[in-house]
């Protein structure tokens, strides 16, 4: 086929007059690519438009370290011409995936074309639009995973200090345990009289009292009474009393205190004194260090579980501080070598409405770049004040800046001021379309040289639909008295969304209330068996009526559920903490039905039924 008639074929040129496509046969050029190799590099400058005339091209982008494919294209299909129509480098690149011929346009010929024919203008247009579609909807799903791959090796990093020193003191604690109880048996052994005995109770608490502390002394200080300790023991006949100098000197005995006990004890029976007082001290240390370990361990989850607002309707009342703080300890990777975080927290600042989980997308995306910025080295200022009915949030990093001519593209999708690879263009994009279109509030960006400050305003009071709040008014929270009569009433429970999974509220709630004693009835299409109980898929397969529906679902399901209630004859819909459908449970309350909405039934229960009960008697 000749060049002429190929390029006639491509809906681009299909309207050029004869002597325009003459023209244009005349400027473009044929270029060989054989399989494998590149036609250009993401990141190369565009100077030309590509056009297949036989072959495979693969659209290759490097996102987030790995490499994704964004395309294959084939014969008379049109590639390269965003960098061109933009005058950007090339957010892609393009490799041959088999031996392909191209006709090669120049930028030139391309924005000539635009200018004089509508028809080629027009087909640039749906060319452009239709790429722009797809590889948007792609690199945002690259964008979320790679956020995510950040998150997780953030928490497996910060899980792997406090679970391997639980473990190492695990380890040592069974030595320590063997040692400590030879050293009882030993202590057993001795005829203490009453006043030996008094001693001993006083240096063994002495020990469980001082276990977790930092020494008083320094490591000079704590050296020398080491060597003092150890001398001391040996000129008191106590064998292999250096094991036991050092934690001796820990827990600040010196020369004169060991006098003392010996004094006490009797100088025989130093030896089994100094082991007991030493072991203990072990033990209770070690017992220390797994404790803050597994709290740390604790922490973490906890932040993770705040962070995802995990079983949450999708409007929330929100803890900007909260979210900052749960977003840093999941970022603490990056910025414990050499960056300093100040935090500047306005006292007065209220909680306001907000998508939660979608606002610390914001905070990771902010907090991630400054971080980026400052390439180990800085320093990392957050601060929050109250600005009339909006909170705004600020964070500066004193890295490099961002240069003047890039600031007013910095919130455009696709562009980068990363190397290729390290970034998708997508994270501000995303970051301001949260703040902007979601919560109607305000984002950008002030830099210069050795100062970069993203400001984020957001409305206290957020105009969402209805039905996605989760902001209760007192109107419509069910009163204790009418939550108490409830959970007195109900025997039969039946939980729409039950998880299988120990510690998340949909599993922990039911387990709790299962151990109450109500008669639960696991409902999970997901699941065949949910705490020792058969599950079912819907409501409607139900064949007696609950006493109460308990919902774990998200808030655009609660409609459907609440008519699965009504149909079923259930007497109330308990929506758990976090669950507000107004209309959906005006709609309850006119089928007769009792209505809880935006509660835990666990803490209520506790709260209502179990702290109300009169304590056991013997």
């Amino acid at each position: 086929m000749a060049i002429g008639e190929f390029l006639r074929s491509v809906p681009l040129f299909a309207d050029l007059s004869d002597s325009d496509l003459a023209t244009l046969c005349d400027l473009v050029e044929s270029v060989r690519v054989p399989a494998g190799a590149w036609v250009f590099a993401e990141g190369a400058p565009g100077d030309r438009a590509y056009v297949i005339r036989d072959g495979q091209i693969e659209i290759v982008k490097n996102s987030a370290g790995r490499e994704l494919s964004l395309a294959v294209r084939g014969a008379g299909e049109i590639f390269g011409e965003v960098a061109l129509l933009e005058d950007t480098p090339r957010m892609a690149g393009a490799r041959a995936r088999t031996d392909a011929t191209l006709v090669a346009v120049r930028k030139e010929t391309i924005d000539e074309l635009v200018k004089t024919s509508p028809s080629a203008a027009r087909a640039m247009f749906h060319t452009v639009l239709a790429r722009w579609r797809a590889t948007d909807s792609m690199l945002r799903q690259s964008e979320k995973m790679a956020q995510l791959g950040t998150l997780t090796a953030g928490v497996a990093h910060e899980l792997n200090n406090p679970a391997a020193a639980v473990k190492r003191g695990a380890d040592q604690l069974r030595e320590a345990l063997g040692a400590l109880s030879r050293a009882d048996v030993a202590l057993a052994t001795l005829e203490l009289g009453g006043e030996q005995q008094r001693a001993m109770r006083a240096a063994i608490e002495r020990s469980s009292e001082r276990a977790g502390r930092p020494s008083p002394l320094s490591t000079l200080e704590r050296a020398d009474r080491t060597s003092a300790i150890e001398e001391l023991l040996e000129q008191l006949g106590v064998a292999d009393g250096w094991e036991h100098a050092a934690t001796l000197a820990d827990l600040d005995y010196n020369p004169d205190a060991l006098r003392a006990l010996a004094a006490s004890v009797g100088s025989a029976r130093l030896g089994v004194a100094v082991a007991c007082v030493a072991t203990t001290y072990s033990v209770q240390t070690l017992l220390a260090e797994i404790s803050h370990g597994a709290t740390r361990i604790s922490e973490i989850i906890k932040s993770l579980k705040s962070y995802s607002y995990l079983d949450r309707a999708p409007v929330q009342s929100v803890d900007v501080h909260q979210g900052l703080d749960d977003t840093l300890m999941l970022l603490r990777h990056k910025f414990k070598a050499g960056i300093e975080v100040r935090r500047d927290y306005a006292t007065d600042l209220p909680k306001i409405e907000a998508y939660g989980s979608e606002l610390n997308q914001v905070w990771t995306n902010l907090l991630d770049n400054a971080a980026d910025a400052l390439d180990g080295n800085g320093h990392v200022a957050i601060r929050t004040r109250r600005d009339g009915d909006f909170v705004v949030v600020e964070i500066t990093d004193d890295g490099p800046g961002i240069p003047a001519h890039v600031l007013p593209r910095i919130f455009e999708a696709f562009f980068t001021t990363k190397p290729p690879g390290k970034g998708t263009g997508l994270g501000l994009d995303i970051s301001w379309r949260i703040v902007v279109h979601r919560h109607r509030g305000d984002l950008k960006v002030l830099s210069e040289p050795g100062k970069t400050t993203f400001i984020t305003r957001l409305p206290v009071v957020l105009d969402a639909p209805a039905e996605q709040r989760a902001v209760a008014t007192a109107s419509t929270r069910a009163s204790d008295e009418e939550m108490r009569q409830i959970l007195l009433s109900a025997k039969t429970i039946a939980v729409v969304g039950i998880s299988s999974q120990a510690g998340r509220p949909a599993h922990d709630v039911p387990a709790y209330l299962q151990n109450a004693g109500y008669t639960l009835v696991p409902v999970n299409p997901n699941a065949t068996e949910v705490l020792g109980v058969a599950t079912v898929p819907n409501l409607r397969s139900l064949s007696t009526a609950p006493d109460v529906v308990l919902l774990f679902r998200p808030t655009d399901e609660v409609p459907m559920l609440v008519d699965d209630a009504i149909a079923i004859g259930a007497r109330t819909v308990w929506m758990q903490e976090g669950i507000l459908h107004e209309a959906a449970a005006a709609k309850a309350r006119t089928a007769g039905l009792g209505v809880v909405m935006d509660a835990c039934m666990r803490s209520a229960h506790r709260r209502l039924i179990t702290a109300a009960r009169p304590p056991a008697t013997r």
